[in-house]
């Protein structure tokens, strides 16, 4: 009753001018708690939020297979660690590769004895004890065998024997069935494929490994809205403060929710997100035209029209507004406001019921 007696009190204490100003004494206002604040222009506004899923750009993914076939004799890292570039990942045992160390160290003795062959078959020819013809054969076959050593010795690195092992096994002719098995590029170890004791073809996986930054939103965005939206253009990870930009929209409309792919990247804090997880995003335009952003308590209702009240020198005026954006505790609006102006941001309602009861249309 204390309430409505001061609303009656104030109805009759307040002046209207012919612009509808309300006018109230510092007491007054004191008491009805009425609070004002500038508004703010906004250069920018944000989209309704739609579903997307954090994934990892195709360039930031390899996976580590099997160079030979072979059984694992040990898994050295797991899912989730973080490796290096050459930091041994796996070991086998190949028996494939003992066969391949063997064509590869027959091939250079055949390439030695070619050499030989052709230097003698050159004394012979400058002696002209030989036709060039002869000397052009042996010259080919040293060639020949020379190719064949450098595919043999290919081979053997794509089997994962490094250069120090090469030349050991060129030094000691001692074949070795063991393989070891190095990552091609740091990054964390996102699964992993086989365990110790399985048997493995060549080219089986046995780790996928991917850098984490930078990373992509997929988001599936109605057709009127991808339409409208640019590569480059920026976008915000809802609750999280993290943005990123449009790299590519789809161009084909996917039947199960007659929505568009469009991919954005994400360079900062990615730390924050996590490969397979759904999220909300808003992308970011530009306003067109001068609009505000205010607190939602800052807005009322009459006649259909949402308006706010404006501080004035004799009082406070209402002005109708229209809304542009609905971000929950904060509105975007637009009207004939600027920025030198206060607004009420607390005891709209009461200042409402004042207006209203002294005439307010």
């Amino acid at each position: 009753m204390k309430y409505f007696s001061y609303i009656f009190f104030l109805t009759l204490s307040i002046a209207v001018f012919a612009n509808e100003t309300v006018t109230l004494n510092d007491d007054e206002i004191e008491n009805v708690g009425i609070k004002v604040s500038e508004i703010k222009l906004v250069t920018e506004s944000l989209t309704n939020k739609f579903p997307a899923k954090v994934t990892i750009p195709n360039m930031s993914q390899r996976v580590i297979s099997a160079p030979q076939d072979g059984i694992v004799e040990i898994m050295l890292v797991a899912e989730g660690d973080y490796v290096t570039a050459g930091q041994v990942l796996s070991q086998m045992n190949s028996p494939q590769l003992l066969t391949n160390q063997n064509y590869y160290l027959q091939a250079l003795s055949a390439l030695s004895q070619a050499e030989q062959e052709m230097e003698r078959d050159k004394s012979l020819f400058k002696e002209g004890i030989i036709a060039e013809r002869r000397y052009r054969q042996s010259q080919t076959l040293f060639q020949k065998n020379k190719t064949e050593v450098a595919m043999y010795r290919k081979s053997l690195e794509l089997a994962g024997m490094d250069i120090n092992a090469i030349n050991l096994l060129n030094k000691t002719r001692a074949l070795n069935s063991h393989l070891t098995i190095k990552a091609n590029s740091s990054g964390v170890v996102m699964k992993q494929f086989a365990t110790a004791g399985q048997r493995l073809t060549a080219a089986e996986p046995l780790y996928k490994i991917a850098q984490l930054s930078p990373l992509w939103l997929e988001i599936h965005v109605p057709l009127d809205t991808a339409n409208q939206v640019k590569t480059k253009d920026r976008l915000i990870v809802c609750n999280k403060a993290i943005e990123g930009y449009v790299i590519a929209v789809g161009r084909e409309v996917h039947e199960a929710d007659q929505g568009v792919l469009v991919r954005a990247e994400v360079n900062q804090k990615t730390e924050q997100l996590t490969p397979g997880e759904f999220l909300e995003v808003c992308f970011i335009q530009q306003s067109t035209g001068d609009q505000f952003e205010v607190p939602r308590s800052a807005v009322f209702r009459h006649e259909g029209n949402s308006a706010v009240f404006v501080k004035t020198a004799e009082g406070f005026m209402h002005k109708n507004i229209e809304i542009v954006k609905d971000n929950g505790a904060k509105l975007i609006i637009k009207g004939d406001l600027s920025i030198q102006e206060s607004i009420v941001t607390a005891g709209t309602a009461t200042l409402k019921a004042a207006w209203l009861g002294m005439g307010g249309e």
